[in-house]
């Protein structure tokens, strides 16, 4: 939606705010970026670091800290005070960090990072050796996102994942939604495919983005038990599972409206936040369903072209990925991985490999973790856990 309401979206003086350079180390990667306040320099340079250099602001942080206990994540609402007190870049380090403290979530991260450089080695020279032999018995269905057929230069149908993993020697299945639906409507779609096209003994992974993971989790709440237990994960890509307010602004009386003309459609109402927010309360997922989140953790200086206009739109809703407030892309009861710097518009040269490397990081999640221990997906802590350490 970014790109299809971006190219003149703001007048010409909207701009992004200046940024210094800072690096530091998060979820265990050491990152660089240009920050759009010294409070955001600091806490990625020093405070996240261990040092405390500046008694005042360390004390303001440290209160930032205590307003959200572990293993909980921030709410956008949180996340919005935050960064009317210090800026949004600081929100967006603040949570990638809260993101990256869980155990769960630094093991989905180590398990990723290891898939991730073989297939950034081995995927030119040998695609189809790429994939764990695991992965052959799980059904790969996708669901796409919005204006995926008349935009495909947005990646909305998922092409180039689906490619990788077809060169991989797997037969991705594309479920076709409308793309212009409401979420209400393509969820019914999504849901009688996975009830009429999977079988009884089908090992299901579903792959959504943006906004087909609503889509996606409606689905999965209305699906009887038989059916919901052949879906064994699903992975939700930059999800607008609370809608977003770049939907509330087009649909609204501001300035944004004018483009209404361009979106008028039930898919655009169906992103509108209050439908949205209302609809995920009532998100019902089986216990042992394994939710990854894929996410982008974008500051100022690392906004793409295709949706700077809109990030700018929403930086006084808080810290975004350009279409989505970043504590709205996560599923209840979900592990979260967390590429800092990405934006909404993941696509780039490596998106192939990173299609691998998610997809051998879910499979081996699921043989290798909860299978072994019988414990919540949440709840692991350590590569021991999921007998992942020789590995």
């Amino acid at each position: 939606m970014a790109l299809l309401l971006g190219g003149g979206l703001l007048s010409a003086c909207a701009s992004l705010p200046d940024t210094q350079p800072v690096s530091g180390v998060l979820g265990g990667l050491s990152v660089s970026a240009g920050v759009d306040s010294d409070q955001a320099a600091y806490l990625m340079r020093h405070y996240l670091a261990g040092e405390r250099l500046r008694p005042e602001l360390d004390r303001r942080i440290d209160a930032v800290y205590a307003q959200t206990p572990d293993p909980e994540l921030p709410d956008r609402d949180l996340l919005n005070r935050i960064s009317d007190e210090f800026s949004v870049d600081f929100a967006a380090i603040y949570f990638a960090d809260r993101v990256n403290r869980l155990p769960a979530n630094r093991l989905l991260r180590e398990t990723y990072e290891a898939h991730l450089q073989r297939a950034l080695l081995g995927y030119n020279k040998a695609a189809d050796k790429t994939l764990l032999p695991q992965a052959a018995a799980y059904e790969l269905i996708f669901v796409p996102a919005y204006h995926y057929e008349s935009h495909k230069t947005t990646g909305a149908d998922l092409a180039d994942p689906r490619g990788a993993l077809s060169d991989a020697g797997l037969e991705p299945q594309l479920v076709r939604t409308d793309e212009i639906g409401s979420i209400d409507v393509n969820a019914e779609v999504v849901a009688d495919y996975l009830r009429e096209r999977t079988r009884p003994d089908s090992k299901v992974i579903v792959v959504s983005a943006s906004k087909s993971s609503p889509e996606v989790a409606l689905a999965l709440t209305a699906l009887e038990p038989a059916y919901a237990q052949r879906v064994k994960a699903w992975i939700n890509i930059v999800g607008t599972l609370q809608g977003t307010p770049l939907a509330d602004e087009v649909l609204g009386d501001g300035p944004l409206s004018r483009y209404r003309v361009f979106v008028d459609d039930p898919g655009m109402h169906s992103m509108a936040t209050e439908r949205r927010r209302e609809a995920y309360k009532r998100i019902r997922t089986h216990d042992d369903l394994l939710i990854v989140n894929y996410i982008g953790i974008p500051v100022t200086s690392t906004i793409s072209r295709e949706v700077r206009d809109s990030y700018i739109v929403l930086r006084p809703y808080g810290p975004n990925d350009g279409l989505n407030l970043l504590a709205d892309l996560i599923a209840p009861n979900s592990v979260t991985l967390a590429d800092f710097g990405r934006d909404h518009y993941m696509v780039d040269e490596t998106l192939r490999q990173r299609t691998i490397a998610l997809v051998n990081t879910t499979v081996q999640w699921l043989e290798s973790c909860k299978a072994r221990r019988g414990r919540s997906w949440v709840s692991l802590t350590a590569v021991t856990d999921c007998g992942l350490a020789s590995r």
